[in-house]
């Protein structure tokens, strides 16, 4: 039988989760927080969830921040190419698109870019794309976790994250660094920007993004913050450019001012 999570522990680990990870859980996921987290304890041996967030704040590592994060969040997001068909859209629909306008540059944020991999993946289609060429390509990647952040600079990863990788790519785009873990090349990494932000807290960015990634972030949020934010993110896209979100998310066509393209992606409108 999994722990009881007391309203005190909750409260919490919330605010951990908020102070560091900029993530709030809503107070009806708290049967979803005791379900990822009590198996930790059990087999740890914690006795009770306070217990659980002494043992994080001691770990000056932050190896067990890490761990709550991957808990927590969809795992599928660290692995290369998440959703191919979003990033099929980008390279197939939105770069092309883009260049019929006579474009010479992109620009584009990985908000809530974790330890990288979702980053690294737009670089990749950027650096391929036959539509780009000679352009100034830009990556702004953010997340408010200084230690996910340090992983992401240093791109470092498993072979496992690296499946849905060709060849091709793996001997372009990385460097074996061990038995069973690869580097990102520097030419990937000139292009992107690794920056600490909190999207609670987000700068006052004004129309400068063709394109956003915010994938699976907004379901740790409360309804008001989320429309709060899509009403940010709309501001920072410049006419026509692309709000892409995680599969599991919908923007409530009433509350924004976004097109709905297909599944998670939505268009700023044209002015």
């Amino acid at each position: 039988m999994l722990p009881h999570i007391t309203e005190d522990e909750f409260l919490r680990l919330n605010r951990l989760l908020l102070e560091r990870c900029g993530i709030r859980i809503p107070p009806e996921k708290k049967l979803f927080l005791q379900a990822k987290l009590g198996k930790v304890l059990h087999r740890e041996g914690i006795s009770s969830y306070s217990e659980y967030c002494d043992r994080i704040l001691a770990d000056k590592s932050g190896r067990e921040l890490l761990q709550l994060l991957d808990l927590i969040t969809a795992p599928d997001l660290h692995q290369f190419f998440s959703e191919p068909q979003q990033f099929a859209f980008l390279s197939q629909r939105i770069l092309p698109e883009l260049n019929k306008k006579g474009a010479n540059s992109v620009y584009i944020w990985s908000a809530g870019c974790a330890t990288g991999e979702e980053a690294y993946s737009i670089a990749i289609v950027l650096q391929g794309n036959k539509a780009t060429e000679g352009w100034r390509k830009k990556i702004l990647a953010t997340d408010v976790s200084s230690y996910t952040l340090d992983k992401a600079r240093e791109g470092i990863y498993p072979a496992e994250e690296l499946k849905l990788l060709s060849p091709s790519i793996l001997a372009h785009y990385f460097e074996r660094e061990g038995e069973d873990t690869y580097r990102i090349k520097g030419t990937l990494k000139e292009i992107i920007e690794f920056r600490k932000l909190s999207l609670l807290s987000p700068p006052p960015f004004r129309e400068c993004f063709d394109v956003i990634f915010c994938r699976n972030v907004m379901i740790y949020y409360d309804r008001g913050i989320r429309k709060g934010l899509t009403s940010y993110f709309h501001g920072c896209l410049k006419s026509g450019g692309y709000l892409i979100i995680g599969p599991s998310e919908t923007l409530p066509e009433a509350e924004v001012n976004f097109q709905y393209v297909r599944s998670s992606i939505y268009r700023k409108a044209s002015q």
